[in-house]
């Protein structure tokens, strides 16, 4: 009988606390919308094109795959690079 009453104290108790607390969070959402209205509401600010650049992008990626080919080389010469299990007799 003590666990039924125990368990009936507890249930008001968090009934009590999500009642108390249910105000902050209603205020908290209330602000929330109200800074997404205003941030939708304001004027839309341009979009700049990015800086015309010396270097193009196909000349990255070109290094970048000598680069790991070279990495790959290297494992295949180094057997002490690769994994034990990688390892072919």
């Amino acid at each position: 009988m003590a666990k039924s009453l125990r368990s009936k104290r507890e249930k008001r108790l968090r009934t009590l606390r999500r009642e108390i607390s249910q105000p902050f969070y209603d205020t908290k959402e209330a602000a929330k919308l109200a800074a997404q209205a205003a941030a939708l509401e304001a004027p839309k600010l341009p979009v700049r094109a990015p800086p015309p650049s010396q270097d193009s992008g196909s000349s990255r990626f070109a290094a970048a795959s000598n680069s790991a080919s070279a990495m790959g080389e290297r494992a295949l010469s180094n057997p002490g690079f690769l994994p034990s299990w990688f390892v072919v007799g």
